[in-house]
């Protein structure tokens, strides 16, 4: 008797942590945010691109069975050498809103495409020093990019996101020259959790168990 109850017991265990994700769904009409931390790297007219560290916050808004709305506001730190061997550091504050899809959002573990647009405001410096403006006639531009992410449920309220992102500006001043065969590009992986208020459904189960 003893056995059959704990066996029930690790059974109802694994149901419970097996069930929890999958119910914790967003449903239409839900808001999420979070923070994110980020690693990337820029494509640019320097001799070398080496690896930067920024940070985001996230916002999301699900509009229906697949389809959201994803946007961010972030600082990013580009970094590299010049021919010279001179450090370069381009700090990039950046915002931006587009779409998401979402392949499985009934499910604890939902793979998800994205495009973004919004605009880029930077200040390469060589060693600390003042701004780089050698051919920048401004400071700021229009980015583009997309990717793919993982969002990992852990309740109906958290996750965890793990996205891949690549993108473009319309110049090629962020690395503060304005020369090469291209306009920058850029690559970055972020890390980071969410949390997700209750949508119009979550609030009315919640008002029906109360009330019962």
């Amino acid at each position: 008797m003893k056995t059959k109850l704990i066996t029930l017991t690790v059974v109802g265990l694994l149901l419970g942590t097996i069930v929890q994700p999958i119910q914790a769904q967003v449903g239409r009409g839900k808001f999420g945010i979070g923070l994110s931390a980020v690693g990337n790297m820029l494509n640019s007219d320097w001799k070398t691109n080496d690896i930067g560290l920024g940070a985001s916050a996230d916002f999301s808004y699900a509009l229906g069975s697949n389809w959201g709305l994803a946007s961010k506001l972030g600082l990013n730190t580009y970094t590299g050498k010049t021919s010279a061997n001179q450090s370069v550091l381009s700090t990039v504050f950046y915002g931006n809103i587009g779409l998401s899809y979402d392949f499985l959002r009934d499910k604890p573990i939902d793979p998800f495409l994205f495009g973004r647009v919004g605009l880029a405001f930077y200040a390469p410096r060589i060693d600390n020093g003042p701004a780089l403006t050698s051919g920048a006639n401004q400071m700021w531009d229009m980015a583009f990019g997309g990717g793919v992410g993982v969002d990992y449920f852990i309740d109906e309220s958290w996750s965890l996101v793990v996205a891949a992102e690549a993108g473009t500006l319309t110049n090629d001043w962020i690395d503060g020259y304005k020369g090469g065969g291209s306009n920058d590009m850029f690559g970055q992986v972020s890390v980071g959790i969410r949390y997700y208020l209750f949508d119009r459904k979550t609030v009315e189960r919640i008002v029906d168990s109360v009330r019962r």
